[in-house]
């Protein structure tokens, strides 16, 4: 594979900022030593490309290697652009793991509860549920929805409602694929994951 093809791969992988600083400057270490053995080796058929790409793969490898062992691996934020490259907003992206979701049913409302599973990761005042579906026991979605209302945040908890009086009574289950961050004075941040609960009506 070419240097270039290489460096547009590498440039294409997603993660936190403070993520790509660390790798940024463990690679620029290793970068640093490989070209030092180099010269006193006087090795003529070192390749740079080749060895920085080999370097910045290690680092990467060995930096989501140690995030994931200590769990530091979460939800990052991501820039919102247009085609032309002009950033029009911010997602928070993979917060399965960071928002927990319980439901319990009052007569025809739907009550889930989106609490932190640890300290937020980010500012906001309200909460609502982005996308929805509803689905019943043999897998056929009876209801699709988005953006409900926002309710206020209390004690890092949202109980957001849904209405259930065009469904029937049975056994169904909520599947959320992404929550509405709200902040006064800020846009709207969409938070995704993959979250589901069942219930019965």
């Amino acid at each position: 594979m070419k240097y270039s093809n290489m460096k547009n791969v590498a440039e294409k992988i997603v993660m936190p900022e403070d993520m790509r600083r660390r790798i940024i400057a463990n690679c620029k270490l290793e970068i640093s030593q490989t070209r030092k053995d180099s010269i006193m080796k006087k090795n003529k058929m070192f390749k740079r490309p080749a060895a920085v790409f080999a370097a910045m793969a290690i680092c990467l490898s060995l930096s989501v290697s140690a995030m994931a062992a200590s769990g530091m691996l979460k939800g990052f934020f991501q820039d919102v652009k247009r085609p032309d490259g002009a950033v029009v907003g911010t997602t928070y992206e993979q917060a399965t793991d960071e928002i927990a979701l319980k439901v319990n049913v009052d007569g025809d409302t739907l009550i889930a509860v989106a609490s932190f599973t640890d300290k937020a990761p980010f500012i906001a005042e309200e909460m609502g549920i982005g996308d929805y579906q509803i689905v019943d026991g043999s897998g056929k979605v009876v209801k699709d929805g988005s953006y409900t209302e926002y309710t206020k945040i209390i004690d890092g908890k949202a109980e957001i409602k849904i209405n259930l009086s065009d469904i029937d009574d049975g056994s169904y289950k909520l599947v959320v694929n992404s929550f509405v961050a709200y902040n006064k004075a800020d846009q709207p941040l969409p938070v995704s994951g993959d979250w589901a609960c069942n219930f019965t009506k």
